[in-house]
């Protein structure tokens, strides 16, 4: 019994010797670890284009400091979408290669007409040409291959968050950009109606047709701030256009900043199951329509259930 064990334990010492040389003469994987997409750091980038095979082509540039799409329409650019696309751009890193075959470019959405297509530029100098494809499954990383070569590679990071965007969505969405203690008094003119909001000492006066009204403080607040930093949901499409085009807009809203400068816009408020809900606002003397939704845009023309105390 003791022979038989010892041939046993001798046979498993040699079938690990065996497996000790066989792994310890196989090549090792050579790998450098994953690197910055721009390995010298992030080139002074003043001009992205993003052609999307689903969405419109968008270019955007950087003039005077300032970001402007300049293609398809001529717009000032969100700067927290253009701030999102920069620390994609320095904070991402690259990963291994998981195939170099053109077969594999359709499967890994990397082809050229299917990807979304991302060139950034510097000083006229094209930087960056990357084809980004379909996010991994655990939605952390992306497959890219750079134009001209066949390897695909995983970027760390959903790459599609910060570059797959319509083009409202690179829109600055903000109308105006004063801060709340700025503004001294609001008013509504409508065809019957005339609302306003002034600031007494540090109290909110509403008053309706010269007749003073209580308000709740913090909702008066709230509607001054928003007028103040004025950002609209979305932009007017081709099927806004009508109604602020042939019908006269129900109320103009004004305010007055402390240095004695009066802003004004038009508003045009929904009167039918077609107008979904939507509210329509354009800057006098603008020509840039901008959509606000119930929630939001019933604020606009100084409801007064909006401010009423709380029963």
């Amino acid at each position: 019994m003791k022979n038989k064990t010892t041939l046993m334990l001798g046979g498993v010492f040699l079938v690990l010797v065996a497996l000790y040389f066989a792994t310890s003469f196989r090549p090792k994987e050579v790998t450098q670890g994953a690197v910055p997409v721009f390995k010298n750091g992030l080139p002074n980038i003043d001009k992205l284009e993003v052609l999307n095979p689903k969405a419109d082509n968008v270019t955007l540039e950087k003039q005077a400091e300032v970001w402007n799409i300049t293609q398809p329409v001529n717009y000032k650019a969100d700067p927290q979408m253009i701030q999102q696309a920069m620390d994609a751009l320095r904070n991402t890193l690259v990963d291994e290669i998981v195939s170099s075959s053109p077969e594999r470019q359709g499967y890994f959405g990397v082809a050229d007409s299917t990807a979304l297509n991302v060139k950034v530029y510097s000083g006229g100098k094209l930087e960056l040409d990357a084809l980004i494809g379909r996010f991994t499954p655990d939605l952390s990383h992306t497959y890219v291959r750079l134009r001209g070569s066949n390897d695909i590679a995983i970027w760390r990071g959903v790459m599609s968050r910060a570059f797959n965007l319509n083009l409202d969505n690179w829109r600055d969405r903000n109308i105006f950009s004063f801060n709340g203690e700025d503004i001294t008094s609001i008013k509504a003119v409508s065809r019957f109606t005339t609302r306003e909001l002034s600031l007494s000492d540090t109290t909110w006066v509403y008053t309706e047709n010269g007749r003073e009204m209580p308000i709740n403080q913090t909702k008066g607040r709230q509607i001054v701030a928003m007028i103040a930093s004025l950002t609209c949901d979305s932009f007017g499409s081709d099927e806004d256009i009508p109604r602020a085009g042939s019908t006269a807009p129900d109320t103009r809203v004004s305010f007055t900043v402390r240095n004695g400068d009066t802003h004004a816009f038009d508003l045009w408020t929904p009167r039918s199951d077609e107008d979904k809900g939507r509210y329509l606002v354009r800057k006098e003397n603008g020509d840039m329509l901008f959509r606000f939704y119930e929630f939001r845009g019933s604020n606009l023309p100084l409801n007064y259930e909006k401010l009423k105390p709380d029963a």
